[in-house]
């Protein structure tokens, strides 16, 4: 009978792949003086990257009369980036549900 290799198997090594990181609006293209939020806005974002776009939950930061500069989670790390003001919409964050209480539970 053969004998039982140990450790047999293991993860694959694969060499660390580059993110693909998203196209972010010159200074020129956003405009001057910015406005900075101090509690950010949860928002909806159109992100452009190099091969595709994508809406993402995130949250704004600042804004210029025609740019947004928007922060979201991508691959588990912050990303951030100036995108067009049409980008753009604002969305609510839900209530937790376990926060509800039954008083305020909506009718069925």
């Amino acid at each position: 009978m053969g004998r039982r290799r140990e450790n047999r198997w293991q993860p694959p090594e694969h060499p660390e792949v580059e993110r693909p990181r998203a196209y972010s609006l010159s200074e020129d293209a956003r405009g001057p003086d910015a406005c900075h939020a101090v509690t950010p806005v949860p928002v909806w974002a159109w992100v452009q990257f190099p091969t595709f776009h994508v809406r993402v939950k995130a949250f704004a930061k600042s804004w210029t009369r025609d740019a947004v500069l928007v922060e979201w989670a991508q691959f588990g790390q912050q990303a951030n980036a100036w995108v067009w003001r049409s980008a753009v919409k604002h969305r609510t964050l839900r209530a937790d549900a376990t926060r509800r209480s039954p008083q305020n539970a909506p009718p069925h």
